[in-house]
Parts: structure tokens; C-alpha cells; sequence
């Protein structure tokens, strides 16, 4: 499979600067060389490179592939974007920042809502242990004054 401009000229026994009418001869002459009907063998692969070869360098030179014409030898073509490419193409950035700029907000409002959600059960939890102490507290210092489990003891052993 022919992949580079390169590879087809050097098939059809051109230069990369080769010209469309030159690549046509080219062509012409070799497909008369090694036709199969010409050469009498079932051998077709020589014919098949030279043919795939061809279509390769033909569909490149109608723009299918976009080259610097220095490289390939195209003539240099160069063609501007009109004001409508211009404007749609800052339409189409422009929305592409909009929807990033609203996916930007939503991850913000996110991150906020979740950070307000710990702090809540961070709140609850630190409300709960406070809780917790002074309820020991309070049962240390019943204890202290005589009043508490070791009383209930007492009163049964009577």
C-alpha cells in the first residue's frame, strides 16, 4: 500500500516534483510495458502497483491531501477563508467557551455544595462529642458526691 507521494513517484520512476502530465505519461507507458495482456503472465503485481500508484497521485493532486507545494511539487495554491468560514468558526469557538465556562460554573457549584455538606457533618459530629462530654462530665461529678451506681449497691446489700 502506497502511503507517500514519494513511494508512488518512485513506482511510477518520477521525482516528487513531478507534474500531473508527467505522472499521466508515465503512467500510460508503463501500463502498456506491463499490462498482463501484454506481458502474458498471471504475475499482476507489478501492474497493481503501478495502478495503485497512479490513483494515488491523482487523488492528491485534486486536494484529497493537503501538502506544502515545496514538498510534493504541486503549484502553489493558496486559498483565504472567506468572511462566513471566519465567522462561523468564531461562532463555533465561542460556544465551545461558553459550554466550558458552564461546566467550569456546574464543577464549582458542586465542589461548594459538597464542601457545605462536610462542614454540616462536621458541625453535627463536633455538636454530638461536646454533647457526649458534658453528659460524663455530669455523671463524674454524681458519682463524686456519693449519688450514682455504687448508691443502688448499697441499698440492695441491706
Amino acid at each position: 500500500m502506497i502511503r507517500t507521494r514519494q513511494e508512488a513517484c518512485s513506482v511510477l520512476g518520477l521525482t516528487i516534483y513531478a507534474t500531473n502530465s508527467q505522472v499521466k505519461t508515465a503512467y500510460k507507458e508503463l501500463v502498456k510495458k506491463y499490462h498482463p495482456d501484454v506481458t502474458g503472465s498471471n504475475d499482476v503485481t507489478m501492474y497493481e502497483q503501478i495502478t495503485e500508484a497512479y490513483q494515488f497521485l491523482m487523488t492528491e493532486s485534486k486536494g484529497k491531501v493537503m501538502t506544502h507545494s515545496r514538498v510534493v511539487g504541486k503549484p502553489q495554491q493558496r486559498t483565504t477563508a472567506s468572511n462566513a468560514d471566519y465567522a462561523a468558526f468564531q461562532k463555533k469557538a465561542a460556544r465551545q467557551k461558553q459550554k466550558k465556562a458552564e461546566e467550569f460554573a456546574q464543577k464549582q457549584k458542586e465542589f461548594a455544595d459538597k464542601a457545605k455538606k462536610q462542614e454540616a457533618d462536621y458541625k453535627r459530629a463536633m455538636e454530638a462529642i461536646d454533647a457526649i462530654r458534658a453528659a460524663r462530665t455530669l455523671q463524674a461529678m454524681i458519682w463524686a458526691n456519693g449519688l450514682g451506681k455504687n448508691n443502688g449497691d448499697n441499698e440492695k446489700a441491706d
